[in-house]
């Protein structure tokens, strides 16, 4: 064989080699795919909670918010639910002192929010706070029954429907007071504000718009009276209100945890990491859970994303480090992302400590729905939270 043929077969012989080495790295055949795990290449490793038996647990708890920037105040009873209100009308004018009052009535707007019965009795009285506070500080534990008075100062019971306006007589002495103190911050009986307080014979709970909303929605008082023998009216319509909702956690199905928006109710998971190695780079956290539809109580177009967060105090349950987790259908959650990543990086390497997950409603301080999910206890395994989590072994 001349040389120059040698050398033609050596260069077509190394082309067929390139061909098949090519062949084999970026289109493998179905023979080689049988051998490829594609979640454990020969740098990565995954580690699943429900393979590996990692262990879950849930912690539910209530953590008692302000509701005072919600666009709606919720009053009445619902089984083991209760929903009183703070309402304050402010900026009473000075001008109205000595007056005689011939009416007092408070108008409140029905917003088309009820938990749960639509069709259900609402029934409340209404007291003078007898403590001052500052509204947007005030919380369900806040406030206990020695802050407000027993003296009932006028009381509704009906059942509103759509948007309806509904007017409750308020006692006259209660308004001659407001004027008063407006004209002189001496007076002996202040403007505290009114507790509108469920009764027994409520058995839902409906929202009333805000002062977070337009003029012709949010709560007011018309006061006719009279003043060096002319009569006249006065309209209060600036005002603060704050929600404060109130239920045990028994309220909560067996083998679920529940995030609520008013109370509210957060929940914690936390994960036994023991089985992952120490050292590693954490490529991605996949993380899943499940809401109970069936048992949840969710209004028509409400915000669904979840916030999830890392837990720093285990005491207060302050948490940091959020993200959004939206829904990817009508029941199935998955959380993926760079935060989520570096939260188990930081866990693995100890440089935060593994106290859990914080897990919360977005719109927490709007109104009282009510998402249940299940719980690492539930007893079909596809729908209890899972965690996996694809990670690198360092270099030794």
């Amino acid at each position: 064989m001349t040389l120059i043929k040698k050398y033609s077969f050596g260069i077509i012989l190394l082309l067929l080699l390139s061909n098949v080495f090519i062949s084999c790295e970026d289109d493998p055949t179905s023979v080689g795919i049988t051998f490829i795990d594609p979640e454990d290449t020969t740098t990565t490793r995954v580690l699943d909670s429900q393979i590996d038996t990692m262990e879950i647990t849930a912690d539910n708890y209530s953590y008692y918010i302000s509701t005072y920037t919600s666009g709606s105040f919720m009053i009445g009873n619902y089984q083991d639910y209760t929903s009183k209100s703070m309402l304050k009308f402010v900026e009473v004018s000075p001008d109205y002192d000595s007056s005689t009052i011939i009416s007092a009535v408070l108008t409140l707007r029905y917003n088309g929010y009820f938990f749960q019965q639509d069709k259900g009795l609402t029934a409340f009285d209404i007291y003078k706070m007898t403590k001052n506070f500052n509204y947007p500080d005030v919380t369900y534990d806040s406030v206990n029954s020695s802050d407000y008075g027993n003296v009932s100062q006028g009381s509704y019971l009906g059942t509103p429907s759509d948007t309806q306006q509904i007017n409750i007589p308020l006692s006259n002495s209660l308004a001659s007071e407001w004027l008063e103190y407006a004209a002189d911050t001496s007076y002996q009986f202040k403007n505290y504000g009114l507790m509108l307080l469920p009764n027994a014979s409520s058995n839902t709970i409906k929202g009333f718009y805000s002062f977070v909303n337009t003029t012709e929605l949010i709560p007011f008082v018309t006061i006719i009276l009279t003043k060096n023998g002319v009569q006249d009216t006065v309209t209060l319509n600036i005002s603060e209100q704050v929600s404060l909702t109130n239920a045990p956690l028994s309220v909560v199905p067996a083998d679920r945890f529940a995030l609520q928006t008013g109370i509210a109710f957060r929940n914690v998971l936390n994960f036994d990491l023991s089985k992952l190695p120490p050292n590693v780079i954490i490529n991605n956290v996949h993380f899943t859970f499940t809401l109970d539809s069936k048992n949840s109580f969710i209004s028509p177009g409400v915000d669904k994303r979840i916030t999830i967060g890392a837990v720093i105090d285990s005491t207060t349950n302050t948490d940091s480090l959020f993200i959004a987790v939206s829904p990817i259908d009508s029941v199935n959650y998955i959380a993926s992302s760079t935060t989520l990543n570096g939260i188990f990086q930081r866990w693995n390497s100890g440089s935060l400590p593994n106290l859990g997950l914080s897990m919360r409603t977005i719109t927490e301080s709007t109104n009282l729905d009510y998402f249940v999910f299940y719980s690492p206890t539930y007893s079909d395994a596809a729908l209890v939270p899972r965690i996996r989590i694809t990670y690198t072994p360092r270099q030794q």
